[in-house]
């Protein structure tokens, strides 16, 4: 498995990616896309913020037939890896399952939780990640 960064939407083969790239793709975006032997089977979509050195991932999303497998695992490393090389301190995202009959959003939270982030206690579908180790907590 691996994850390759997306220069055009175009470049997607999978029309379900290719329509959440779309939908997703702001002006600062990087969008990445997992490959499971050559097949395209997720996406990320992140932005990074200098003047707040925050990294924020708008989504994460594993097609159906490769979940399981760790594609989920491999594009959040993904995405803290894009967070580093930009020099944010913290990463930030919002904890939603866009699949409620796969996942509820209290077990991806709880999958979050377990890779470090923390809610957030303004808003308890927020979660952010230090990537400095400034701030300690649970999720």
């Amino acid at each position: 498995m691996n994850s390759v960064k997306i220069e055009e939407n175009y470049a997607v083969n999978n029309s379900f990616l290719r329509e959440r790239i779309a939908h997703g793709k702001r002006p600062g975006t990087r969008e990445f896309i997992a490959l499971s032997e050559g097949v395209e089977a997720g996406l990320l979509i992140f932005e990074y913020f200098p003047s707040s050195s925050l990294g924020f991932v708008y989504e994460i999303y594993v097609l159906e037939e490769f979940r399981g497998l760790g594609i989920g695992n491999l594009l959040l490393s993904q995405a803290e890896n894009a967070a580093l090389e930009s020099a944010c301190k913290v990463l930030h995202l919002t904890a939603r399952s866009l699949d409620q009959k796969f996942i509820k959003d209290e077990n991806l939270k709880s999958w979050y939780g377990r890779k470090g982030f923390i809610r957030n206690p303004s808003d308890s579908s927020e979660m952010l990640k230090s990537l400095t180790g400034e701030f300690k907590g649970s999720g």
